[in-house]
């Protein structure tokens, strides 16, 4: 991969412009016109690898649902005042027809750079939706994850060079690391595009010592709040430290809040946590190399669509700043 240091990225979403109707996950002219802006927007900042914003997501889990026919239940509240319709597994989980394809496709088709496809992952869409049909746990996961290898190796033979499975629901069921890892498993086995995983909720401190061995090239992980606390205060960077991940994987650090409410950070701030962040994960050059930097998730949360760009724009601008300093050392 041709890429400069700290190599900047996206994680998914983008708030919706006001013309976009969503149609549960499927792309039409409207979405098409927000992918085509954002990323633009990406490429006038510098982004490195692109995201195409996902403005034809209605929910993560739900769209995954629709696609599979599967019947959904009425709104299901998650968190503050956010809701979604979780689908009801009825029958045995089967991919009729693209999930993601057409949307990666089309967004790679409007840049020059590469672009991350993004599938739920099978853990997530386990918890995040209703079982009526199979037996176990175990079964339920596996029927998910042979499903969204289906779509990896669509997006793998098309050319997709980045693969993102997302996995906000690990920390949800901590116990089952083997169950968790087994789904990853399945889905990435033998697939030629660099995958990733992103983990942007929970108790990471129960899961961290499963981190190093999921079956991805690259762990991305939400670390803005605990690198503003800095290493006295963060449990999560002291593991850090002690164990880099960086040991194994290449990670991607969230170095912006995203939530709603919360202002555009300064650039001191993002160059501070950018440096507390290679203080606990680049003991050497060679982890400092497996380090990328974005967002701590997707905008969609953040709501407002000028400070979701003037944060990645704070973001490209303390990297640069960090890349220059380091490479006149």
């Amino acid at each position: 991969m041709s890429l400069p240091l700290l190599p900047m990225t996206g994680v998914g979403s983008n708030p919706k412009p006001h013309y976009v109707i969503v149609e549960n996950g499927r792309l039409n002219e409207t979405s098409k016109r927000a992918i085509s802006d954002y990323l633009k927007f990406q490429e006038s900042v510098s982004i490195d690898v692109l995201v195409d914003g996902e403005p034809y997501v209605l929910d993560m889990a739900t769209d995954f649902a629709v696609a599979l026919g599967l019947p959904l239940e009425d709104w299901t509240r998650s968190y503050d005042n956010r809701f979604w319709r979780k689908g009801i597994v009825d029958r045995q989980l089967q991919r009729a027809e693209p999930i993601r394809l057409k949307q990666f496709e089309y967004a790679q088709s409007q840049t020059h750079k590469p672009v991350k496809a993004m599938l739920t992952g099978p853990t997530t869409l386990s918890n995040w939706n209703f079982n009526n049909h199979y037996k176990t746990r175990e079964e339920l996961v596996v029927a998910w994850a042979n499903v969204i290898r289906q779509e990896a190796l669509a997006l793998d033979n098309t050319g997709a060079r980045y693969i993102q499975i997302d996995e906000p629901a690990i920390g949800e069921r901590h116990w089952e690391k083997e169950l968790f890892i087994e789904g990853l498993r399945i889905v990435t086995n033998g697939l030629k595009a660099y995958t990733i995983t992103h983990i942007c909720y929970g108790d990471f401190p129960l899961v961290f010592q499963n981190l190093k061995n999921l079956p991805v090239n690259q762990i991305d992980i939400e670390l803005s709040s605990d690198l503003e606390l800095g290493l006295e205060r963060s449990d999560i960077l002291r593991m850090l430290k002690e164990d880099p991940l960086t040991k194994y994987k290449d990670v991607a650090v969230g170095v912006i809040d995203i939530k709603a409410n919360i202002p555009v950070e300064s650039l001191d701030t993002v160059v501070r946590r950018i440096y507390t962040a290679l203080e606990v994960l680049a003991p050497d050059d060679g982890a400092l190399r497996r380090i990328w930097i974005d967002a701590d998730c997707g905008f969609r949360a953040t709501k407002d669509s000028y400070i979701a760009e003037e944060k990645l724009r704070v973001m490209a601008k303390a990297v640069k700043k960090v890349r220059k300093d380091l490479e006149s050392r």
